[in-house]
């Protein structure tokens, strides 16, 4: 019979099994764009509708076309746009994919067409700017989209279409896409491909300072914050700022970083502290899996939110939020309330708190009921949910 040591060993390998499990579950759709060929004469007939999104990436290119870019690292920052058709069907804060063995339909499912890849960067930020143009004064505006850890190609383009597409965000979106191989097992590739991502996400920065952009805002994801701390923590190091834009929001959604790590970024990029959100949870299945990896570290995105707004940052606690899946690590994505609540914050240039606690009459449901705002040192906490 096996002793309490090794029974304690045991029952911790199979609670590991049991969440990466879980998480590669929620992974999202194999790695394949899909590429639809329908014109958009076509998708709209089918009531369907097109958003297209910038792409910016640290993957390397794929030898299969219907691939694009797969989960290897490149050695140049790659440049790309695709579209996203989004379904009649569609309800916020859901990404309708087709079950296993059925066939994509631009009716039922989001699917993805149309990849081009540039060649050069100045192609890259003019078809930037032609996009910018089209938009009305207030609305050029630039959101880039950071991903997390588990994530191939094809879920980082879905995800931040329905998420565009959800929060009713009217200037640019922009996808910056680090290579992650999209496989469970591969989380300590995953972070350091996260940290080689770093200058890309700057090489990028560097592009869109120069671009007719009247603002920008930020939503990383999980390990995607990994990539934007160390990014902007070289941008402040390195004097990078807009020319004639501002920065309007920086969220970061259920960080999966290092409490201690998270606190030394902070001293770097005080600058623009007032501009941070952070979303947590302390139900969040998949950062209590990646504090046993690493080490017994609290991750941000699990703390309790009053500790982090000690640090004098707006924290918005999802912890009573229901989550679609059952790991709890998607709710800024997941939740219809949450999705619009952060559209709104984006839109406005206000605080998610300050869009909150007046959303009862703006039609936001029930889940505000109750909504309790606590001073935490200099910071602020916002608990949402019943």
């Amino acid at each position: 019979m096996p002793g309490d040591r090794e029974m304690s060993l045991l029952r911790n390998f199979v609670s590991i099994s049991i969440l990466l499990l879980l998480v590669s579950c929620a992974a999202g759709p194999s790695n394949l764009i899909g590429l639809a060929t329908l014109e958009p004469s076509q998708v709209t007939s089918e009531g369907a509708q097109i958003q297209n999104l910038f792409v910016a990436t640290s993957r390397l290119r794929s030898e299969n076309a219907a691939e694009f870019f797969s989960g290897e690292r490149a050695k140049a920052l790659n440049l790309a746009n695709v579209d996203v058709t989004i379904p009649p069907v569609h309800a916020v804060g859901k990404l309708e994919q087709p079950r296993f063995n059925e066939r994509e339909d631009v009716a039922k499912h989001f699917t993805i067409a149309k990849p081009l890849v540039f060649d050069h960067g100045v192609d890259f930020a003019a078809k930037l700017n032609d996009e910018l143009a089209k938009k009305a004064p207030g609305n050029r505006e630039i959101l880039v989209f950071v991903h997390g850890y588990n994530t191939n190609f094809t879920s980082a383009v879905l995800r931040m279409a329905q998420f565009v597409h959800d929060t009713d965000f009217k200037g640019v979106p922009l996808l910056f896409t680090w290579a992650s191989r999209g496989r469970a097992i591969d989380y300590v590739y995953d972070v350091n491909s996260a940290l080689q991502a770093r200058f890309y996400l700057v090489e990028l920065a560097k592009m869109l300072t120069e671009t007719n952009a009247e603002s920008f805002s930020i939503v990383a994801h999980s390990m995607g914050n990994l990539v934007t701390l160390e990014s902007m923590s070289l941008m402040v190091k390195q004097g990078i700022r807009p020319r004639n834009a501002k920065l309007n929001r920086i969220i970061l959604a259920a960080p999966d970083v290092d409490i201690d790590l998270f606190d030394e970024y902070l001293k770097d990029i005080s600058p623009v502290q007032d501009r941070i959100v952070v979303l947590v949870s302390k139900d969040d299945r998949a950062l209590k899996l990646s504090r046993r990896i690493a080490g017994g570290i609290d991750r941000v995105g699990a703390t309790d939110p009053d500790i982090i707004a000690a640090r004098g940052l707006e924290v918005i606690d999802l912890t009573r939020i229901d989550d679609r899946d059952n790991v709890n690590h998607t709710k800024f994505a997941q939740s219809p309330d949450i999705v619009k609540l952060i559209g709104r914050g984006i839109a406005e240039g206000n605080s998610l708190s300050t869009t909150a606690t007046g959303s009862v009459e703006n039609g936001f449901g029930s889940v505000f009921r109750g909504v309790a705002q606590v001073t935490s040192g200099v910071g602020t906490v916002l608990t949402l949910g019943n």
